[in-house]
């Protein structure tokens, strides 16, 4: 049985779904980690959305989803983050905008 953690999953992209009208790639990343352990859950965070990038960046997405025009990395965490986990997805959506120009971050913000 695999215990594990989206958020530990670090190699893996949690979703991805296509908007052919708008011609935007969505991919969603689900945290469902606890911050008891708030280094490590930055450290898997961090880890998670470097892959996100790295799937944008050798275009991963293009075989199947040909034209896009727009991305958006859609963070949703089910417990509170700390502020200092900001740092972490705003460096991200700097990363991504490097090597795709039309991108968005949307993050869902915890409330348990």
């Amino acid at each position: 049985m695999d215990t594990e953690l989206n958020v530990e999953k670090t190699d893996q992209i949690d979703s991805v779904a296509y908007n052919k009208r708008q011609k935007m790639l969505i991919l969603q990343l689900n945290d469902g980690m606890d911050w008891s352990d708030k280094e490590r859950h930055i450290k898997l965070l961090r880890e998670k959305l470097v892959n996100y990038v790295w799937y944008v960046n050798e275009e991963e997405y293009a075989y199947k989803y040909p034209e896009v025009d727009r991305i958006e990395l859609r963070v949703s965490f089910l417990y509170k983050e700390p502020p200092d986990c900001m740092f972490t997805l705003q460096a991200a959506i700097s990363a991504l905008w490097k090597v795709f120009d039309n991108a968005a971050l949307i993050v869902e913000q915890g409330t348990l």
